[in-house]
């Protein structure tokens, strides 16, 4: 098997972030996500909201978008940013948006490899500390993000009011 490369997204990544986008938050999701869970998820225009969804994140200049491939097929991305609160004591953080791999590459350290990869240059943009944030039911996320050394700190709640 030919080795997994790692790159900065580009404008021309568009499409095939998109697609990954999308299988992120509409194939795992549904497949993680109970659906007493769904509904307070759900967004009017979805496809509008993925397309400006990676349209910011690609344009934005705190933002970072890395993707892996093998064979120049994207196999995965991590996207994040940089965010600053200057009365805190560690006040310059790094945030871990998005995070996906495909089904098939899962298991091959490709995304532990793209958080090494943002982790640098968090480290490098002088951030103080990395957060991320997942589902309470996503297992197979919770796993990972322990793996690597995160520690959860913080809980929130959402509740309908209709």
């Amino acid at each position: 098997m030919s080795k997994v490369t790692l790159r900065r997204a580009s404008r021309d990544d568009r499409a095939v972030l998109r697609a990954l986008h999308r299988a992120l938050y509409i194939d795992h999701h549904g497949s993680i996500v109970p659906s007493s869970v769904a509904p307070l998820l759900e967004y009017r225009d979805f496809e509008r909201v993925l397309r400006d969804d990676i349209d910011g994140l690609i344009e934005h200049p705190n933002a970072v978008v890395l993707v892996a491939e093998r064979e120049r097929h994207v196999l995965g991305y991590i996207t994040g940013h940089i965010e600053e609160e200057p009365e805190r004591r560690m006040p310059r953080r790094g945030v871990v948006e998005d995070w996906y791999v495909e089904p098939d590459a899962r298991g091959e350290r490709t995304g532990a490899a793209l958080l090494a990869a943002l982790e640098a240059i968090f480290r490098e943009a002088s951030c103080d500390l990395i957060e991320s944030a997942t589902w309470s039911f996503n297992e197979g996320a919770l796993r990972a993000h322990e793996a690597l050394g995160f520690e959860a700190y913080q809980v929130r709640f959402r509740k309908p009011l209709r």
